[in-house]
């Protein structure tokens, strides 16, 4: 029997993670032109959202915005591949939190929280900062990648600092066992929700788009306030987090109230830097009304 040989990225990527973050830095321009002029269905389906979330922009403002975004990815990629190297010293100078106050107050007063994050600048690192900053240790709930080295790789990144990965399949019989803890529970939530999910559907960048509402679902379950987590771009290879209250305890029980300011959060952000959200995610696969 022939034996199963690994992709390419098994073997390459956990290398990356070795080098200097120079170094990458300096790899990932190259690594971007190859990319964007060769991967051309990713390149186009960054240029197909863009141009249906901003239907009024010129062309040539989308192209460049297009590649300038795809650049911004391989950066977030290759950093990625640091965060299970890079020391605290490190993450404390490249990642800062603006406002910490507005979650830590849930913590004081022995709550739990959910934190809900977005594919918005590097949220790899994100994870690493909040974990080492925030006084309590954090659930990220991840969807495994098929890659199971690459997988493995992630999740001992995703480990450090007292964080602790969970699948996503198994993130409510995690939570609900560790409820009479204080930790925080996150989500990064912007991604289109699967066939047979239950989809909240709403106008988001311009376009009708539909979000999973299990993080909604988990809140009303548990009563914990959800705070929103986002991710600003400061320079190369520094960022700042910012966390903003979406609701407390008691919620409707019936409506989409979290998920719909959860929408508009990240909205938000994205306007602010449509360069820093990844455009190449096929939020808008699917249509309303089409195998919902």
């Amino acid at each position: 029997m022939a034996k199963h040989r690994q992709p390419f990225s098994s073997r390459f990527y956990p290398l990356l993670g070795k080098l200097p973050l120079p170094m990458l830095h300096a790899l990932a321009y190259p690594v971007y032109l190859i990319g964007y002029y060769l991967v051309e269905r990713k390149r186009n389906v960054i240029y197909s959202n863009m141009q249906n979330s901003f239907p009024d922009t010129p062309s040539n403002e989308l192209k460049k915005l297009a590649k300038l975004n795809f650049k911004h990815l391989v950066y977030v990629i290759l950093e990625a591949s640091k965060t299970r190297t890079l020391t605290e010293e490190q993450i404390r100078q490249r990642v800062t939190l603006k406002n910490p106050e507005v979650i830590e107050k849930f913590a004081k007063n022995d709550q739990s929280v959910l934190m809900l994050a977005a594919h918005h600048c590097n949220w790899e690192w994100m994870l690493a900062g909040c974990s080492l900053q925030l006084s309590f240790p954090i659930d990220a709930v991840y969807k495994p990648l098929h890659d199971k080295i690459v997988d493995d790789y992630m999740k001992i990144s995703r480990s450090r600092f007292n964080a602790r990965p969970i699948p996503n399949k198994n993130a409510l019989i995690e939570i609900m066992q560790r409820r009479k803890e204080v930790r925080g529970f996150a989500m990064v939530a912007d991604q289109s929700p699967v066939r047979k999910e239950e989809k909240y559907w709403t106008q988001f960048l311009n376009q009708d788009s539909s979000f999973a509402v299990g993080a909604q679902k988990i809140a009303k379950l548990t009563k914990y306030p959800v705070i929103f987590v986002g991710m600003k771009r400061l320079s190369l290879g520094h960022y700042e987090v910012f966390f903003e209250e979406l609701g407390q305890a008691p919620y409707e029980k019936e409506g989409h109230e979290i998920t719909e300011k959860y929408a508009r959060a990240t909205e938000r952000m994205i306007l602010d830097a449509p360069e820093d959200w990844m455009w190449s995610n096929r939020k808008w696969k699917r249509k309303r009304g089409v195998y919902d």
